[in-house]
C-alpha cells in the first residue's frame, strides 16, 4: 500500500462513492481509486489536494518517519557500533540487486538474494508488533519478499495434486486490496481484522483482534482483569492435550495458581508431567509409534518445507500395538462427542475444517470412527482410489511444486501493508472499550507506522541487575516435550550448552565465575534458578543465554528431573509484561549472577 494517500488523520483518503482508498495518478495529475486500470504511474512521494484534504502517499510517510532511527540511535541500544549498521544497511541493499531477475522453469522472475529473517527473539517482547513489523519492511522495501532468493514465506500457495487440484489455497485481494492468505494456522485468517469487542473470552481476546492467544489464561492478575471486564464466567473444567504450561509459559508459581483455580482438570499424556499433578483425570495417549496421522504436514504453511522441491502428504501409521491402558486421543475425543451429545456439530465442523465434499462429506448424524474420518479426508484430497487402505500401503503421496506456488508474488495482484492503517480504527475502538473499563492505554502501541517502545525489563534502574537474560532454541530438545528420551538425553549432556547458563567468557572471569560452576540467576521480582555455568565467546558480553525448555522437577520423569535450567520461571505472567496489541508475552528479563 505503499502509494495510498493518507490524510491529516493517519487513515487513507477515500474515494466518495466507492470507499476505497486513493492513489495519485502521476500519469493524469489526480487522485484515482487504487485498483483503477488506467493509472499510468503512482506517486510515492509529494502532497496532493485529494477529496479536500492534504494527503500524501504512506511510502514518503514511513521515509520521513523512519529518519529519525538513526545509526548512532540503534547503537545505544543494541550496543552494535553505528559504523556497522551502516555497513549492513549498505550490503543489504546492493546484495538485493533491485530489478534483476532469474529464468526458472521457463519463467522470468524478481530475483532479490537478501533477507531478513526473525523469530521468538523479535517476537517474544512487549513491542512484539512493532519489532516484527520492522524486520518484515526489510524485505518488503527491497522487493525480497516471496522471490527468487528472498525471504519465502511457509508455502502461502498451494494449486493441490496434479490430478484432483487438491489441497488448494492461494492469497486473494481483501478489503482495501491487501492480502487475505488462502489459509492459516488457526480457523481465523490473520485479515481482515474484526472490530475490537467488549471481550467474552478469558483471554480478552476481543478486546486484542491481533493476538491468537492471551497472557490472562495463566496471569497472576486474571481474576483482576475478568473482574474489570466484568467476565461473567469462569473456567470450571479444563482439557489439556499434552501441553505442559508449568514450564512452556513463564514462572511456574504464577501458572500453578491459576491451574488451582479450575475445579476440574482433565489432561491427555504420553508421559507424567508437572502438569499431571493437577488434573484430576489423565488419559493416557499413544505415542508416535502406536498412532494413526492422516494429516502430519498439515498446515502446510507451517509444517512442510519452503522453496522448490516437492509437496508430500505422508500419513503416519502405528508400528506397535498401544501398551496399558493408552488409547489414541481422536477416538478417546470421538466417544466423548457422542457421549456430550454434539455428533451433529462435530460433524458439520469436520466438514468444513478438513474440508471435506461430496460423497465423502461427514452425514449430520452418523457416528464415524477416526480410520473412516481420515479415510474421507484422504479420499477427498486425492480421489477415491487414494484413501486410507492406498497410503497404508505407499505411505506417502508426493507432486513436483510449481513455480508459481513458490515464488508466487509477481503472479498474484495482492498487496501488503508497509503503512499499517487498519491499527488507526483498530487503537480508537480498542481504546474506548479500555478506558471504560478502566484500563491504562497509550497510543503509540497501535502507532500505524513502526516505534520502537520499551519493554519492562529496559526501565530496570538496579544497576545490580547488569545481564540481559534470553532464551534460545536447543538443537537437540523440542519444547519441554523431548527432555525424557533418554538418547536425546544422553546427547544434551554431551553437549556443552544444553543444560548449562552460557555465560561471555569476558564477562565471566570479570565475575570469577569457572566452567561448571554453580550459581543462581536473580530478576528483579525476586524470581530465581539454579545452573551451571559455561563460559562462551558466543554469548554478548551483557547476556546470558539459557537453552531449551528444561528444568523439570516431577518425579515421574526420572530421566529429565533435575537437568538443565527452566528459564521461564524467570518471566513475570501478567498485563504489564504483555503486547497490548496482541496479547504476546515478553520473554525479555534483566539478570544478575549470585554465586
Amino acid at each position: 500500500n505503499a502509494p495510498y494517500l493518507i490524510g491529516p488523520d493517519r487513515c487513507y483518503v477515500r474515494d466518495a462513492d466507492t470507499k476505497k482508498p486513493l492513489v495519485w495518478d502521476t500519469g493524469r495529475g489526480r487522485a484515482v481509486p487504487y485498483d483503477d486500470a488506467d493509472a499510468a504511474g503512482l506517486a510515492l512521494e509529494g502532497e496532493y489536494d485529494a477529496c479536500g484534504v492534504r494527503a500524501r502517499p504512506a511510502f514518503s510517510l514511513l521515509r520521513e518517519h523512519v529518519r529519525q532511527f538513526t545509526p548512532e540511535w540503534a547503537e545505544g541500544l543494541s550496543t552494535v557500533p553505528a559504523a556497522t549498521i551502516r555497513r549492513i544497511a549498505r550490503e543489504f541493499a546492493t546484495e538485493a540487486m533491485v530489478g534483476s531477475t532469474i529464468v526458472i522453469d521457463g519463467q522470468r522472475l524478481p530475483y532479490r538474494p537478501v533477507a531478513a529473517i526473525y523469530f521468538r527473539g523479535a517476537q517474544g517482547h512487549k513491542n512484539s508488533v512493532h519489532n516484527c513489523y520492522t524486520l518484515e519492511l526489510l524485505n518488503q522495501i527491497v522487493g525480497a519478499a516471496d522471490v527468487v532468493g528472498g525471504a519465502l514465506g511457509f508455502n502461502p500457495v498451494c494449486y493441490g495434486h496434479p490430478e484432483t487440484g487438491k489441497p488448494w489455497y492461494e492469497p486473494k485481494p481483501g478489503p482495501d486490496g491487501l492480502m487475505v492468505t488462502g489459509t492459516w494456522v488457526a480457523p481465523h485468517l490473520p485479515y481482515p481484522i474484526p472490530d475490537p469487542k467488549h471481550p467474552e473470552s478469558m483471554s480478552l481476546g476481543g478486546l486484542f483482534p491481533l493476538g491468537m492467544f492471551g497472557t490472562t489464561m495463566a496471569s497472576r492478575d486474571q481474576e483482576e482483569l475478568w473482574t474489570q471486564f466484568k467476565l461473567p464466567y469462569r473456567p470450571e473444567i479444563m482439557l489439556n492435550y499434552g501441553a505442559n504450561s508449568l514450564l512452556s509459559v513463564g514462572n511456574s508459581d504464577t501458572v500453578a495458581e491459576t491451574l488451582k483455580r479450575i475445579p476440574f482438570v482433565v489432561s491427555v499424556e504420553i508421559t507424567l508431567t508437572e502438569f499431571s499433578e493437577f488434573a484430576d483425570i489423565v488419559l493416557p495417549d499413544t505415542s508416535y509409534l502406536e498412532s494413526l496421522d492422516s494429516r502430519p504436514n498439515v498446515p502446510f504453511i507451517f509444517n512442510h518445507p519452503a522453496g522448490q522441491g516437492q509437496w508430500s502428504w505422508p500419513i503416519r501409521q502405528p508400528v506397535v500395538a498401544p501398551e496399558g491402558q493408552r488409547r489414541q486421543c481422536a477416538d478417546v475425543l470421538l466417544e466423548l462427542v457422542d457421549r456430550i451429545g454434539i455428533r451433529e456439530e462435530f460433524n458439520a465442523i469436520a466438514n468444513t475444517h478438513l474440508k471435506l465434499d461430496g460423497p465423502h462429506r461427514l452425514d449430520f448424524k452418523t457416528p464415524y470412527t477416526y480410520a473412516e474420518v481420515c479415510d474421507r479426508e484422504l479420499k477427498s484430497h486425492f480421489g477415491a482410489e487414494r484413501g486410507l487402505e492406498w497410503f497404508r500401503e505407499h505411505g506417502v503421496i508426493s507432486w513436483p511444486k510449481r513455480v508459481e506456488e513458490v515464488y508466487w508474488r509477481p503472479f498474484l495482484k495482492v498487496r501488503v501493508p508497509i503503512y499499517w492503517e487498519f491499527l488507526v480504527g483498530l487503537n480508537a475502538k480498542a481504546k474506548t472499550i479500555a478506558n471504560a473499563r478502566g484500563l491504562t492505554w497509550d497510543d503509540a502501541w497501535y502507532d500505524p507506522l513502526p516505534r520502537w517502545l520499551p519493554c519492562p525489563s529496559h526501565e530496570v534502574r538496579d544497576a545490580r541487575y547488569d545481564l540481559w537474560g534470553f532464551y534460545y532454541r536447543d538443537t537437540l530438545h523440542t519444547n519441554s516435550f523431548t527432555n525424557e528420551n533418554p538418547w536425546l538425553d544422553e546427547a544434551a549432556r554431551l553437549d556443552p550448552y544444553s543444560y548449562t547458563i552460557a555465560v561471555n567468557a569476558a564477562t565471566g572471569r570479570r565475575k570469577g565465575l569457572r566452567d561448571g560452576q554453580e550459581v543462581w540467576l536473580e530478576s528483579p521480582h525476586n524470581r530465581r534458578v539454579r545452573g551451571r555455568v559455561r563460559l562462551t565467546e558466543t554469548v554478548h558480553p551483557d547476556c546470558v543465554g539459557i537453552g531449551g525448555c528444561a528444568g523439570h522437577w516431577a518425579k515421574t520423569l526420572p530421566i529429565a528431573r533435575g537437568k538443565g535450567i527452566m528459564f521461564n520461571d524467570l518471566l513475570e505472567v501478567d498485563w504489564d509484561h504483555g503486547s497490548p496489541v496482541n496479547l504476546n508475552l515478553d520473554t525479555c528479563v534483566k539478570l544478575r549472577i549470585v554465586a
